[in-house]
């Protein structure tokens, strides 16, 4: 922020004494209240603005899902280990349905919850935030975690991210804490020009302005006719850009960076070199983050797939071997 805030002045400073030297008095008033503009609107849509407080989370309709695949995925077996698995944005627990089996079998529930605003109908997510998602899985984390031994945290994209507040959050909550996590693909940064050199998409910095504007941009499904690529046809979640829902990640994600430090259960990192929608370096900036003394990374290698290399659960390629690979983390760990 100190940085950010040095060069705006510098930049001012400079504009300010150039407008004087070519154009006096009227041409520094102009420049004055273009910076004050410029100024406000960074700091609306870099955050230091306040975020109004979330709505309460709502559920989907199940009637309404699109989906059958997309419903939560409720694999309650009788079994004292849990599995609560959290999908990315905007897509949903049909991601985690191919390892359903794999995980009861040896010994796990798995639980997936549809967050608020998947899996219906893209609009249906223009109201919702981070921090709703969030809160959602909290609720249902601190009602399923106290019933088992042990209880996992897995996520995918944003998924991840939101499992990593979900044990920040929980750090000092008795009976709360997860037993270990995991992440495939997570963002710990969208942009971050200052502290990661890394930007993401630099019309993320106008996201919450842009939100205003449009909601959406390209919104929609996928087409069910399409075969895809090493399996990624099968992918249910919605299509598009959703910039407000980007500002409230973007926004969201700065608070799971500063606390990565509160996260001290096992933690397995699972990204691929190759990641094309989010960048293989926040790998490597959340293993560098956390407070957990046993990290391990599992770094993927797709290049001969042209594909987004992302959602590595999804891919036929390299579904069994993650998940087996997390499984075995966990049990490693948990022994």
């Amino acid at each position: 922020m100190i940085g950010r805030i040095f060069c705006a002045l510098c930049s001012a400073a400079g504009l300010a004494l150039l407008a004087w030297l070519s154009g006096g008095p009227a041409a520094l008033a102009w420049v004055a209240v273009g910076g004050l503009a410029l100024l406000a609107a960074a700091v609306y849509n870099l955050g230091y603005w306040p975020r109004p407080r979330a709505r309460a989370p709502v559920p989907p309709d199940p009637s309404r899902v699109r989906w059958p695949e997309a419903l939560p995925l409720e694999s309650f077996k009788g079994n004292n280990r849990l599995l609560f698995c959290l999908h990315g944005f905007p897509s949903t627990p049909a991601d985690f349905r191919k390892v359903e089996a794999a995980s009861n079998q040896r010994g796990w529930d798995l639980y997936a919850p549809l967050l608020p605003g998947h899996g219906t109908m893209p609009s249906d997510l223009y109201g919702t935030s981070w921090d709703q998602y969030l809160a959602y899985a909290l609720e249902r984390w601190r009602e399923l975690r106290p019933r088992y031994s042990q209880a996992c945290l897995v996520g995918s994209s944003m998924g991840g991210s939101l499992c990593l507040a979900v044990a920040e959050a929980c750090r000092d909550e008795p009976g709360l804490t997860p037993s270990a996590l995991a992440t495939i693909g997570s963002p710990v940064v969208l942009n971050s020009l200052f502290r990661h050199a890394l930007v993401k998409n630099p019309l993320i910095y106008a996201s919450r302005s842009l939100g205003w504007i449009v909601p959406a941009l390209g919104s929609g499904y996928p087409d069910p006719d399409r075969q895809g690529v090493d399996g990624d046809g099968s992918w249910k979640g919605y299509l598009g850009v959703y910039p407000r829902q980007t500002w409230t990640l973007q926004a969201g994600l700065r608070t799971v960076e500063r606390n990565l430090g509160r996260v001290t259960c096992p933690v397995l990192i699972c990204h691929a070199t190759g990641d094309r929608i989010v960048p293989y370096r926040n790998a490597e900036i959340l293993a560098r983050g956390l407070g957990s003394d046993t990290v391990e990374l599992y770094a993927a290698k797709m290049d001969t797939f042209d594909h987004a290399r992302h959602n590595l659960i999804l891919y036929d390629s390299q579904r069994d071997r993650v998940w087996a690979r997390i499984l075995a983390f966990f049990e490693e760990t948990l022994t």
